[in-house]
């Protein structure tokens, strides 16, 4: 075994793919690359916590000095604010997974992430500064300029992360060093799976199996590096995070005494599933009663349907109820001024588990008869349209009074937008995952309208999308996203005129 894995590996020959230099996936020769993820990445993410931190401390004196002036003294109590401030803040990035070191490398990652983290805690800051009077003994611009200054110095520490993470993406100092065993098909698309991520930083450093007619015949698909004892003895010299074994499901006897052998080195084994898994969006192997099992959809159904998502739902709908309730009024009698007919507009729609509710609207437009089985959806420059309903539409407000579904419980602030019956019923035999749709409740907006699919959607590859969206958005839930949802809403409501 002397040298033997050295000189398997020193030709340039044995990469698996021919790519560019800057490419964020790579095949390197074993030797080039002595991954020092483990050293960097902790790095970098107790970097940007301190640095967070600092942001915040500096954020908080600097609003305060800026609006009273550097010859004022800052009040005991004004301390405390700013500590519990930032405590607030950095807890709430924290469950926003900005310190996740899966997306440190991502600035699109870190800025969702900032968004969502930072605008929860404002919003969480005046919540608790309304409920215990501080707010109204502070004056706002002191906040705002706190704010202000903190967001600035949040945003630059991304940035330069971001400029130091590159760096050392381009040094192979972050990327994840990976060895594969087995040579297949399954081993072909993952590395092809691997190229096609843009961000996924990962160094293969060897392909390895036993079965040498196989590496006979199939050296066009791939050229293995080594055997199993090579494997062992390669993991012994040098770096390696992970090791992702391709072999195929049927081959069970042959993975578990393999897994057996690979369970004595230092490295993480990851089993790459069937490709059919491959097709779900989310999978996530967990312990149910006395064995595992794999779920691969709706495993985060029932949290939608908790108390968490529901406390949610009760305090933005009395708040919102609240706040424009007088501007609800105003808009009620300007329906009964511009056209005969009823304030609220009333129409049957699927909810959560296909269960049918009465949704309610602003009436927004004339009334006419319809025929029973028909439904038309709103188009551009529609001439059913009142004059006030182009102006509640435009901006959404004809969706008010579904704040009531939302107390009553039909339907949620976040979610699938719910469609017609017979809406329903037509993309139903069309797009086979459409009702997966109604695994949660409907919301007032969701993911696919602040993506650009709001308003009509004629083309059933439009609504396709929106199928996609919505199940992402189940798949993929958090409070977080819930609020990150909430805040593109208000930017594309009054500057985006896709409702009509």
């Amino acid at each position: 075994m002397e040298n033997s894995v050295e000189g398997k590996y020193a030709d340039n020959d044995t990469s698996l793919f021919s790519l560019e230099n800057d490419s964020a996936f790579s095949i390197c020769n074993p030797g080039n690359v002595a991954s020092a993820q483990n050293k960097h990445l902790p790095l970098l993410v107790n970097t940007l916590r301190i640095a967070d931190f600092a942001s915040l401390l500096s954020g908080g004196y600097l609003g305060f000095f800026i609006h009273f002036g550097f010859h004022e003294s800052i009040p005991d109590d004004n301390h405390l604010v700013i500590y519990l401030a930032i405590i607030i803040t950095v807890l709430s990035l924290h469950m926003a997974r900005s310190y996740d070191r899966r997306i440190i490398g991502s600035l699109p990652g870190q800025l969702t992430s900032l968004l969502a983290g930072a605008g929860g805690a404002v919003a969480l800051l005046f919540l608790c500064g309304f409920l215990s009077g501080i707010l109204g003994n502070m004056l706002s611009l002191w906040m705002l300029y706190s704010i202000l200054v903190s967001a600035s110095l949040l945003l630059l520490s991304r940035v330069t992360l971001h400029y130091h993470v590159c760096r050392l993406a381009k040094q192979n100092k972050i990327n994840q060093s990976i060895v594969i065993f087995g040579v297949n098909e399954q081993t072909a698309k993952v590395i092809d799976a691997l190229m096609r991520k843009g961000n996924s930083k990962v160094s293969v450093l060897g392909i390895f199996d036993d079965r040498a007619k196989l590496r006979e015949t199939n050296t066009k698909l791939v050229r293995p590096l080594g055997t199993f004892p090579d494997l062992l003895a390669y993991i012994r010299e040098h770096h390696v995070d992970r090791i992702l074994v391709t072999l195929p499901i049927v081959s069970s006897d042959r993975i578990t005494g393999l897994l057996k052998k690979l369970s004595t080195v230092p490295v993480r084994i990851d089993l790459v599933p069937n490709e059919m898994i491959w097709q779900f969006p989310r999978v996530e192997v967990a312990q149910f009663d006395a064995f595992p099992v794999l779920t691969v959809a709706n495993r985060l159904v029932h949290a939608q349907q908790g108390l968490l998502k529901r406390i949610e739902d009760i305090f933005l709908a009395s708040v919102i109820i609240i706040c424009f309730f007088p501007l609800m009024l105003l808009i009620a009698c300007a329906i009964k001024l511009d056209s005969r007919g009823p304030i609220f507009f009333k129409q049957k729609r699927h909810g959560y588990n296909n269960k049918i509710f009465e949704i309610y609207k602003f009436r927004s437009m004339k009334v006419e008869p319809v025929p029973e089985k028909e439904v038309r959806q709103a188009s551009k420059d529609d001439l059913r349209v009142t004059r006030i309903g182009k102006y509640l539409r435009r901006y959404s407000l004809d969706e008010l009074p579904q704040f009531f579904n939302v107390l009553v419980g039909n339907m949620s602030v976040v979610g699938p937008r719910p469609h017609a019956l017979q809406h329903n019923a037509y993309y139903e035999s069309m797009i086979v995952e459409y009702f997966a749709r109604h695994n949660v409740k409907p919301g007032i907006t969701g993911w696919a309208q602040v993506n650009g699919l709001r308003g009509e959607t004629i083309e059933p590859e439009k609504m396709c999308r929106r199928v996609n969206y919505d199940i992402h958005y189940i798949e993929n839930w958090t409070i977080w996203l819930d609020f990150k949802i909430i805040l593109m809403t208000a930017v594309t409501v009054w500057f985006h005129d896709t409702a009509y």
